[in-house]
């Protein structure tokens, strides 16, 4: 009954606090080149090329080469340059521009945030060909401000959750004490302790990605990939067993990425638990790690129906649910916001059947023997 009032409650609170995520604006921002949507405001390969579309379109957009050249800019765009003939995007007074630049035909994609006189902004640029890409500048002062208010006041509500919960749960287990076994009211107390003890870790999950949000991005201590694999398994087994899956594990040793080992290892977690929340009785669940083009990958694949296209992205968004379950789907959202703070992705590949999440990582972290090692030599 306390389920039945207090869990639709959360679910009402949290979307019209404005938790339920945006989608976002370009569909598989994280992989590689995809055609770019209609409707975006980026011009595609071929609107790129007609001088016309600068010329009129009123969004502050351009296209920039691998060297940084401007190749064209709309006029509302042209206004933020010092120079009346801007050349090169580093003339734009915008900070970390050099990075951005850098990961956006490096990767695809790239997204750049800063202050500027009291507003924020955001320069979002795709790349359109392998020589050229598309940049657009957004003000996102109001968006930014709403998130605020919304991660003070949602974290505000789940502490006071919290508090009346773990009452609760007290008087629960202090009257279970004085009834005997098997009789209703006992087994009624149960059934409300159960209860309880799921709404306190929706609250505890919602208090920790309010957390999260408030993060900047960090770099953390060498951590070994088949530790954090071998741990957040182990962490998983009991689960596991009664489903009667099985997990495979493989990969080389001497693997290391940068991070904080509680938060990674709650991040395969929720990864792991949702495999687990899909896969058929008596199925599998492989986790394998090694490189892949420069990065270092941790892949979890299960033998489940797999996520609609429509949903690849979707799914990482707060509060998103695909089917049926227990939770308030915060799990994959978690999990996503865990890699990006400490410099990683976290990616739904694209498979016919079953989902296959990757965790990437830059490759450049020295284990501590080898920092050892090195500091010895200088």
């Amino acid at each position: 009954m306390l389920e039945w009032i207090l869990f639709p409650l959360l679910l009402v609170l949290a979307y019209f606090l404005g938790y339920r995520s945006r989608r976002r604006l370009f569909p598989g921002a994280r992989g590689e080149d995809q055609p770019v949507p209609q409707g975006t405001g980026l011009p595609t390969e071929g609107e790129a090329g007609e001088r016309g579309y600068w010329e009129v379109w009123p969004w502050p957009e351009a296209l920039v080469d691998k060297n940084r050249h401007l190749q064209a800019l709309t006029p509302s765009l042209r206004q933020w340059f010092p120079s009346r003939e801007p050349s090169n995007l580093l003339e734009l007074p915008f900070p970390g521009l050099v990075e951005f630049h850098g990961e956006l035909f490096e990767k695809g994609f790239s997204r750049l945030e800063f202050e500027r006189e009291g507003r924020w902004w955001r320069l979002e640029g795709r790349r359109i060909s392998p020589d050229l890409a598309a940049l657009r500048l957004l003000e996102v002062t109001r968006e930014k401000e709403l998130a605020q208010k919304n991660r003070l006041i949602s974290a505000t509500l789940a502490h006071e959750f919290r508090t009346p919960l773990t009452a609760l749960r007290g008087y629960v287990e202090t009257l279970e004490d004085f009834l005997p076994s098997g009789d209703l009211p006992r087994k009624a107390l149960s059934a409300l302790k159960e209860h309880t003890d799921r709404l306190t870790r929706l609250v505890r999950d919602l208090l920790f990605f309010s957390s999260l949000e408030r993060m900047e991005a960090s770099g953390g201590e060498p951590l070994e990939i088949r530790s954090l694999a071998e741990t957040a398994v182990e962490l998983m087994a009991p689960l596991a067993q009664g489903k009667k899956v099985r997990f495979n594990l493989s990969g080389p040793e001497g693997l290391w990425i940068q991070g904080d080992y509680d938060h990674l290892v709650q991040a395969l977690t929720k990864v792991l638990e949702n495999a687990l929340r899909f896969s058929p009785p008596g199925g599998s669940i492989r986790v394998e790690w090694g490189r892949r083009d420069g990065e270092i990958f941790l892949r979890v694949r299960d033998e489940g129906p797999g996520v609609p296209e429509e949903y690849r992205e979707r799914i990482f968004e707060p509060f998103f649910r695909l089917g049926k379950g227990p939770g308030l789907g915060l799990g994959l959202a978690l999990a996503r916001r865990i890699a990006e703070i400490y410099r990683g992705r976290l990616l739904l590949e694209p498979t016919e059947k079953a989902a296959s999440f990757v965790f990437l990582w830059p490759e450049k972290v020295l284990s501590p023997s080898q920092k050892v090692h090195n500091f010895s030599e200088e």
